[in-house]
């Protein structure tokens, strides 16, 4: 009988939980799944308006009556692990009271965030793990000091089941951008991507892009119209030539998702430096980086004029991210390893 795992998130398209349920499938894991939003949603009172006010503020007798489903489920399943990602909606107690219960079942968390998006419900959760992963190198110090028994780096990376080429050896139709971002409006990306309008640039996201941009903002004529989730990501990657990665002080010094999903679509990625990604990635043979605006116009534009170079960097950042380890298939060998280890 195969093992079970129980994966605890969102079940949204393209999230993280969903990859990693079908890299766990594709080892021969048995996978459920439980998404504590809409188990917040079922226990909610006033129908459609407790649900609702259910998402902005944190009701306990909801959260302790949704999480005693958690309990009968793993009840029920016995599964041999339980992978939590990112936390929200899961208390403490939960977590102990289950440890009680199935002391062979291993709890692990992957949290994607940094650690300035932990809240006091969070971190009273991190010492109830076997172990906890985060998604930069320079946050493991952090949560090992806020609780967690063993805190490990585990980097995001690409699903290749929707981060893919559209075509072979990047041919195919004409790019129609010369440059795209892929991501949610921040000011300080605001400030670099206005300085890069005089290019053929496209964004990507949310509404934001169009409401919280100052008033008169080049970018609200460059926004796509909506956000890029699932197997869009792959088309967007197919119609720039450059795919812009600008890391945020949130999510600094990174890797982020997009350092290792657009290299997996065979994009040509323009990042920000920092020194997690250049631990990972070797600077002008597999990923391009930049600390300045003035750089990177300068590399647009060196680029933008050589498309053999530009070609030639898109397909080994691919083959590094697809043939040398960072498929969400390896970090969940890695998971399987530990769970041999913890045994």
């Amino acid at each position: 009988m195969a093992d079970s795992v129980l994966v605890i998130g969102t079940s949204g398209v393209g999230s993280l939980e969903r990859s990693y349920q079908r890299a766990l499938e594709r080892l021969g894991w048995k996978v459920h799944a439980w998404d504590p939003v809409m188990a917040l949603q079922r226990v909610a009172r006033g129908q459609r308006f407790g649900q609702i006010f259910s998402a902005f503020v944190h009701v306990e007798p909801w959260a302790n009556k949704s999480n005693a489903e958690l309990l009968r489920l793993t009840d029920e399943l016995r599964p041999d692990l339980i992978l939590v990602i990112g936390t929200s909606g899961v208390r403490g107690g939960t977590l102990a009271q289950i440890k009680v219960r199935g002391r062979n079942t291993l709890i692990y968390c992957i949290y994607p965030d940094s650690p300035h998006n932990l809240d006091s419900d969070r971190i009273h959760c991190l010492p109830f793990f076997d172990r906890v992963t985060t998604s930069s190198p320079a946050w493991v110090d952090a949560f090992e000091k806020l609780g967690a028994r063993q805190a490990h780096y585990l980097p995001f990376a690409a699903d290749t089941d929707l981060h893919r080429p559209l075509s072979e050896n990047g041919a195919g139709p004409p790019t129609t951008h010369e440059l795209a971002f892929i991501g949610t409006w921040r000011p300080e990306r605001e400030r670099v991507l206005e300085q890069l309008t005089d290019f053929n640039l496209r964004l990507w996201g949310s509404d934001y892009w169009k409401s919280r941009t100052r008033s008169g903002s080049p970018l609200r004529s460059r926004w796509g119209g909506r956000s890029i989730v699932g197997s869009e990501f792959a088309r967007v990657c197919h119609e720039a030539k450059i795919l812009l990665n600008i890391l945020d002080p949130v999510t600094w010094p990174g890797p982020n998702m997009r350092t290792f999903e657009q290299p997996a679509c065979r994009a040509f990625s323009l990042a920000t430096r920092s020194p997690a990604v250049s631990e990972l990635f070797k600077e002008g043979e597999n990923i391009e980086c930049f600390e300045s605006v003035e750089e990177a116009r300068e590399k647009i534009g060196f680029y933008l004029k050589n498309e053999t170079a530009r070609q030639r960097l898109a397909e080994k950042s691919y083959r590094f991210v697809v043939d040398q380890g960072h498929t969400y298939v390896d970090r969940a060998k890695q998971l399987l390893a530990w769970c041999v280890e913890d045994r």
